[in-house]
């Protein structure tokens, strides 16, 4: 459990604070994972990127791909049109994205589980988060 004690003293629960400095070359503790930056810079830069593979080479309508990314069809919409998702820089400094896009749109139209998905988006992040430009987008 973590307690306002450990929170000030993260070692007194047994936590070493590696978990959530792991991104950070200092050693203070920051209350802004990576994750929280997959979330909110990452995954709807990738969402578009693979709606567009499903679209483009797959050939899917956009309501079949609302559904594959549980999203709405407005969305999917606002994706394909480029009016949301589309950070061309980001896809310039981490090109495993398209990489990771393309294996997951691929994934999809094969009818893979939610876990599968998860996994591909996992295997991205790791891959990106050893990036020095990652570290950078964090700060």
């Amino acid at each position: 459990m973590l307690t306002t004690a450990s929170f000030n003293n993260p070692k007194a629960d047994g936590f070493d604070g590696q978990r959530i400095n792991h991104c950070y070359e200092d050693d203070t503790m920051k209350m802004k994972p990576g994750c929280e930056a997959i979330a909110k810079k990452v995954v709807p830069v990738l969402r578009a990127r693979v709606a567009q593979v499903l679209a483009n080479d797959y050939h899917m309508q956009q309501y079949e791909i609302s559904k594959k990314l549980g999203v709405t069809q407005a969305a999917i919409s606002f994706y394909l049109g480029k009016e949301r998702g589309s950070n061309v820089n980001l896809l310039k400094k981490f090109p495993e994205m398209d990489v990771s896009a393309k294996k997951i749109a691929k994934a999809l139209k094969k009818g893979a589980k939610e876990d599968d998905i998860s996994e591909l988006l996992c295997e991205l992040c790791r891959k990106m988060r050893r990036r020095r430009a990652f570290k950078e987008m964090v700060k």
